[in-house]
């Protein structure tokens, strides 16, 4: 499910700001928002737009073109505020046929998702498409011979197999009453990395034939699946690591499919924060693949599946995670450094298996530092 960027919600509550006279905290979901003093009453609904919104360049916001447009994690007078609230009549020239908490309107406003990982997907991708619709190509184009010798299966990507599920948890502020619902659930809370998310996967193949392979090996950045080795950090993973004969004997030893997900972290990859000097790809969730049915392994498994295929997993930072009292509190549990560097840890995942219960912890001081 996508991301609601932009939703109709509703203020929860307004307190003040210690030595502020013209702004005040507002409580939306679970988030707190500073805004202007008197914009807004509990109970009053609002325009909420989540950090990383990217908003459209149009009039009313132009207040944050020097920000490149874009939302992010802010402290004012001391407090933190995530996200923006805007009163109701910034939807006044959109007819929605439902007017009530809840509603998506990221569309309406043209509001995209700042996400430098896709972002650099989609150069590529572009780029690719320019050198095969370059002035020769195109002129060639025409002729059968050429169609034939140099456009057949040319392209070097293609989407997301439909059996992968995409990984990107919601923020714990989208759970507004987790900490009364979920209260005395035991977690498993391992460290959030900041890099690239990656797919590898080894399947069964339904047309071996005769003389086919009976495994298919793959390899997916968070969008697409990589179709060639090349120099990326995904295939270059899977080569130094011996990813594909690892998975393929894995499965035959254990007559079933197999899904592996994690993080890559690296040079050029976001800053590289972690100060690598090379890739490194670190397992958060492995998955069973058998016949179109999946199971997701719990940790304990996934460290043993780890182990098998020599690669190491996301640091675990406690299998005794409980959420406090409120959110603010659950929140603060995610500050902390990285222990796979000194900086600032990107937050918490927190998971229970059994019960299918899983989001993601932001540490603020990771967001400020960063300008996240």
């Amino acid at each position: 499910m996508e991301r609601k960027l932009a939703s109709i919600q509703r203020i929860e509550s307004i307190s003040p700001i210690e030595g502020a006279d013209s702004i005040e905290k507002a409580a939306v979901l679970g988030w707190e928002v500073v805004v202007k003093k008197g914009d807004f009453t509990p109970g009053q609904l609002c325009v909420y737009c989540e950090v990383d919104s990217i908003l459209p360049d149009r009039p009313e916001f132009e207040f944050l073109r020097d920000r490149k447009f874009r939302i992010r994690t802010i402290k004012l007078r001391g407090q933190v505020s995530q996200g923006i609230c805007f009163p109701m009549h910034i939807l006044k020239d959109y007819r929605l046929k439902n007017v009530v908490a809840g509603t998506d309107v990221t569309e309406f406003l043209g509001i995209k998702k700042y996400d430098p990982q896709a972002e650099a997907e989609q150069k590529e991708t572009e780029r690719v498409t320019a050198i095969h619709n370059g002035r020769i190509d195109k002129l060639l184009k025409r002729y059968t011979w050429y169609r034939k010798l140099f456009m057949h299966g040319r392209s070097d990507r293609m989407p997301m197999p439909s059996f992968i599920t995409k990984t990107d948890e919601d923020r714990i502020q989208l759970f507004p009453h987790a900490c009364t619902e979920w209260a005395g659930v035991r977690f498993i809370a391992t460290e959030k990395l900041d890099g690239q998310s990656a797919t590898y996967y080894c399947i069964r193949n339904p047309r071996k034939g005769l003389f086919g392979k009976k495994w298919l090996f793959g390899v997916c950045s968070r969008r697409f699946q990589l179709l060639k080795p090349d120099n990326s950090s995904y295939w270059t993973v899977a080569i130094e690591q011996d990813l594909q004969n690892k998975m393929t004997s894995w499965c035959e030893n254990n007559g079933m499919g197999l899904i592996i997900q994690g993080e890559i972290i690296g040079p050029k990859i976001q800053g590289n924060k972690y100060k690598r000097n090379k890739y490194e790809f670190y397992l958060f969730n492995a998955t069973a693949y058998e016949a179109g049915l999946k199971r997701v392994y719990p940790q304990s498994s996934q460290k043993t599946i780890a182990d098998d295929l020599g690669v190491d997993t996301v640091p675990i930072i406690t299998g005794d995670y409980y959420l406090q009292g409120t959110i603010a509190q659950t929140v603060a549990t995610a500050s902390g450094d990285s222990l796979l560097a000194d900086t600032p840890r990107e937050g918490l995942v927190v998971r229970n298996y059994s019960r299918k219960i899983s989001f993601k912890i932001i540490n603020v001081d990771f967001l400020l530092k960063y300008g996240e």
